[in-house]
């Protein structure tokens, strides 16, 4: 069967990737997230959070998943990229290199299985969310990206950093290299958490969404 890329709507929240459901760093205040994730029920808020923001922006995120026709019960995705006004992501002030540039949405999060990374889902959901933000007609787009700790090891981290790096799977974080490729450039440096930004529209077309489900077509997640 052939994985589907397609937009996250009201009828289809619960095939969001699971981690994804259950993650509210950036959609809630950090005073808040422990609370949240203490009661044992974060995809309750999680859920509330897409409504809200699906019925403020319209759109919010692409998944790529395998759909069943009805009424066979689809299985929830194997990749959710998520993006938004900035207001809408108040946990984006945890990040050292914050805050996320008054003209710019953001991008916040990917989530993807760990057996699907690196085979290119990651740049169709970058692309189908760009084109997306586009006819937002938003000025920029911001993410914050996560370098290879490997690669920087030596250098003493604060605390706050080295826990958000140390849960980057958990919360979505998008590899540097990775937003690069799709047209980002750094504004905010840090050896670990820089924040990226692309103008929009880019001066490289990007590519329609039949272009990034043809592009989807071709990466082998059988």
């Amino acid at each position: 069967m052939q994985a589907s890329l397609f937009p996250i709507a009201q009828d289809n929240l619960s095939l969001v990737h699971p981690q994804a459901r259950r993650s509210v760093f950036w959609e809630l205040e950090a005073t808040a997230v422990a609370a949240v994730e203490k009661s044992g029920h974060p995809e309750f808020e999680k859920e509330a959070w897409l409504s809200t923001t699906l019925f403020e922006q319209k759109t919010c995120g692409y998944s790529i998943g395998y759909l069943n026709p009805d009424p066979i019960p689809s299985a929830p995705a194997i990749s959710t990229v998520l993006y938004c006004l900035r207001d809408y992501a108040p946990g984006a002030a945890t990040l050292p290199t914050a805050p996320v540039s008054k003209d710019a949405a953001l991008i916040t999060s990917l989530f993807i299985d760990e057996v699907f990374r690196g085979v290119g889902m990651e740049a169709v959901l970058l692309d189908a969310a760009l084109v997306d933000l586009i006819k937002m007609e938003v000025p920029a787009v911001e993410a914050f990206g996560i370098r290879d700790l490997k690669i920087n090891g030596s250098i003493g981290l604060d605390p706050t950093v080295r826990e958000i790096a140390a849960q980057r799977n958990r919360i979505g974080l998008i590899e540097v290299e990775m937003l690069e490729s799709a047209g980002f450039e750094v504004v905010a440096d840090h050896p670990v958490l820089p924040r990226l930004r692309m103008e929009m529209p880019p001066q490289d077309p990007l590519m329609s969404a039949m272009e990034a489900q043809l592009l989807l077509a071709s990466v082998e997640v059988h």
